[in-house]
C-alpha cells in the first residue's frame, strides 16, 4: 500500500511539474508569448488581400475626407507590398548598390535585408495558400 501511495505521489508530482513548466512562470513571459502570437497573427493578416469595402464613403466634411483618403492610401500601400512580395518570389531583384563608403554599405545591407524579408514573406504566402487552398488575387508586375 505504501509503495502504491509513493508511486501515485510521484506521478502527481511529475504531472504538476509538467503543468507548471508549460505555463509561463512570470508576467513578462506571458506578455512575451502573447506578443509573439500577436506578431504572427498580424504577419499572416498582412499577406492576405484586404476585404472589399461594403459601401462608398460619403465625403461631407474634412473628417470623412480624411477617412476616405486613409482607406485609399492603406489599400494602395497594402497592394504595393503584396506586389513587392510576389515580385521577390518570382526572382525580381533591385539593382545592387555599389559599396564605396560607410553610408553605401549601410544602404546595401538594408537592401539585402529587405529582399530577405520579402522572400521570407513570399515563403509564408505560399505556405498559407497551400493550407487555405486559396489564391491571392493580386498580379505581380501590373
Amino acid at each position: 500500500m505504501k509503495t502504491a501511495y509513493l508511486s501515485l505521489l510521484g506521478a502527481v508530482a511529475t504531472a504538476a511539474s509538467l503543468m507548471v513548466s508549460a505555463a509561463p512562470s512570470t508576467t513578462d513571459e506571458a506578455r512575451a508569448e502573447v506578443a509573439q502570437q500577436t506578431r504572427e497573427r498580424r504577419h499572416a493578416e498582412s499577406l492576405r488581400p484586404l476585404p472589399t469595402e461594403p459601401a462608398t464613403i460619403q465625403i461631407t466634411d474634412s473628417d470623412s475626407a480624411r477617412l476616405a483618403a486613409g482607406r485609399s492610401n492603406a489599400r494602395r500601400a497594402h497592394d504595393a507590398y503584396l506586389e513587392a512580395v510576389l515580385l521577390a518570389g518570382t526572382g525580381s531583384r533591385s539593382a545592387p548598390i555599389k559599396v564605396s563608403d560607410t553610408d553605401s554599405a549601410r544602404a546595401a545591407a538594408a537592401q539585402k535585408g529587405r529582399e530577405d524579408a520579402l522572400l521570407a514573406d513570399y515563403a509564408s504566402l505560399v505556405k498559407m495558400q497551400a493550407e487555405d487552398g486559396a489564391k491571392i488575387p493580386i498580379s505581380a508586375g501590373r
